[in-house]
């Protein structure tokens, strides 16, 4: 009788086992930087109040009436590692009907961001947009 020869596996299954390895392991790797980087930026900096300033200034109606759609942000000052619980930002806005500046403070205070001044101040006008209230929700 002849001797079956058993393979490992290795030999039988490499030729599907060695990409999806490796492909599991690059997806792994991606997801671990992107937490790390996520994590370090949402604790770590005052781009949470930035962002939320900058969705509620093209959310808000009133704005878009003052100064029309689309909105452009010249905000070529923000630094977000600048101060870590502090958002002092004043930026040029460009709007389709009218320009205009908007200025947003907040201060962190136990983990929650609380602003004490955004306004869009409209150009050529008297006119001046609170939406601090609406951050403050």
């Amino acid at each position: 009788m002849e001797e079956e020869i058993k393979q490992s596996w290795w030999k039988r299954n490499w030729k599907w086992a060695l990409p999806s390895g490796g492909c599991l392991t690059i997806l792994i790797i991606i997801a671990i930087v992107i937490g790390v980087t996520f994590n370090s930026l949402t604790k770590s900096t005052s781009i949470i109040a930035y962002i939320n300033v900058v969705t509620e200034l093209q959310a808000n109606k009133e704005v878009a009436e003052a100064l029309g759609k689309p909105i452009e942000i010249r905000d070529e000052g923000y630094d977000p590692e600048f101060s870590k619980d502090r958002l002092d930002i004043q930026m040029e806005l460009d709007g389709q009907k009218a320009d205009g500046t908007l200025i947003a403070k907040a201060d962190k205070i136990d983990g929650k961001w609380v602003y004490s001044m955004c306004m869009i101040t409209v150009e050529g006008t008297d006119q001046v947009i609170d939406i601090k209230d609406a951050l403050n929700d």
